[in-house]
């Protein structure tokens, strides 16, 4: 049962959906920020989810309120996928910062930043479009004579970056450990003249996130913009990213069956068809069925084991995954060819959901997980997935 703080939230994003539905045409096809939807997301408090309550935010994704949290990410979703995608880059910046931020850094930094409704993006990935490679992270931090840093870096998939006012820069600082084990968070003013976006997002899907690149030259970041101690990511936060994508793909999928029940129900050919009945009727159990997985893995959360909870989590999203793909897909099917015009919704579920899935590769992650089955143990891995350990 919602409480009623929770009731508050979804009625709050219904009351939303109809203008998030009629921007996002546009904002697909001129791959830009939706800005209206976030202004109207924070008029609606929802910019302040993970800000712990003591510094006047609503305390989900914390200690508590992970079941929550998911949930909003995956109505949301069923709303609209790239604004879903891009709250969750947000929410997630404020709560990693929030773990870590001292009271005069919470108080100096994030304090003003939810009261004014301002964006965080989260950045930290090195691997450039169009090069071969994994592109894994080497940019390091230097220091300054005077205890400041000097920053330089260049990062990409920056999913909100044009309509971030800061970003969370992930880069080490020197040392010759692992470079996840130095490994910090530094807030950077987005506006400030030694950033640069680098315009390079065509995509097929998710165009509205707006993943460009980022290029930051000779920065100066002043000792208490750097959050956390070195890897305390690692050390420190179990949380991990792994469900926020689950409950986008759930939410995808289920925006996409709502469509497609819509549809038929509007044409007595289709709906008096026992094979489509049939058709809505399975994807709504296999919906069902990931949605249980979702927020079962969610309650295991708010406990004290976030290794069984994180592998409950690579479990819900390698269903999340397959339901997802499934589900628009079989949406058309049900649908017809008339649905692929841009005129509907359901041809832009698709080509999200097929984008946004690739996002991660799932299978190495479900591959973890029968490696773990094996050895008869786990442990959490970084910021999502699981490695097998051997009892």
């Amino acid at each position: 049962m919602r409480t009623p703080e929770q009731t508050k939230r979804i009625e709050a994003l219904d009351g939303l959906a109809e203008s998030f539905r009629a921007r996002a045409p546009q904002l697909d096809r001129d791959a830009v920020f939706p800005e209206e939807n976030f202004r109207d997301l924070h008029a609606a408090g929802i910019l302040a989810l993970t800000l712990p309550v003591k510094w006047g935010g609503q305390g989900l994704w914390g200690d508590e309120g992970f079941v929550e949290y998911y949930e909003v990410l995956e109505h949301l979703a069923s709303i609209d996928a790239p604004t879903a995608q891009l709250l969750q880059v947000h929410l997630h910046a404020i709560g990693m910062l929030a773990h870590a931020a001292t009271e005069e850094q919470a108080r100096k930094y994030l304090i003003p930043i939810v009261e004014a409704g301002r964006r965080v993006a989260s950045v930290g990935s090195e691997s450039v479009p169009g090069k071969k490679g994994a592109g894994a992270s080497t940019s390091e931090l230097t220091r300054n004579a005077d205890g400041t840093w000097s920053l330089t870096c260049e990062k990409h998939f920056a999913s909100l970056g044009p309509g971030a006012d800061h970003f969370i820069i992930w880069l080490a600082v020197p040392g010759t450990e692992d470079y996840d084990h130095r490994s910090v968070a530094v807030l950077v003013d987005r506006h400030a003249p030694e950033v640069e976006m680098i315009d390079n997002w065509d995509t097929l899907g998710m165009r509205a996130t707006v993943s460009q690149g980022i290029r930051i030259t000779g920065m100066t970041i002043p000792a208490d913009a750097v959050f956390g101690e070195p890897g305390w990511w690692e050390t420190h936060d179990p949380r991990t990213f792994t469900l926020g994508f689950a409950s986008n793909h759930i939410g995808s999928a289920r925006g996409a069956l709502n469509f497609a029940t819509a549809w038929v129900r509007d044409r007595p050919n289709l709906a008096g068809s026992e094979l489509i009945q049939f058709q809505l009727g399975e994807m709504s159990a296999d919906l069902f069925a990931a949605r249980e997985a979702l927020f079962a893995a969610a309650r295991l959360w708010e406990g004290d084991d976030p290794a069984a909870a994180e592998y409950a989590s690579v479990q819900a999203l390698t269903v999340a995954k397959r339901i997802s793909l499934e589900i628009t897909q079989r949406a058309l099917d049900v649908c017809g060819a008339r649905s692929m015009f841009k005129s509907y919704e359901l041809e832009r579920i698709y080509r999200d959901t097929r984008t946004f899935t690739l996002h991660y590769r799932v299978d190495n992650y479900t591959r973890e997980l029968g490696a773990a089955m094996i050895a008869d143990g786990y442990a959490v891995k970084g910021n999502g997935g699981i490695t097998a350990v051997a009892n």
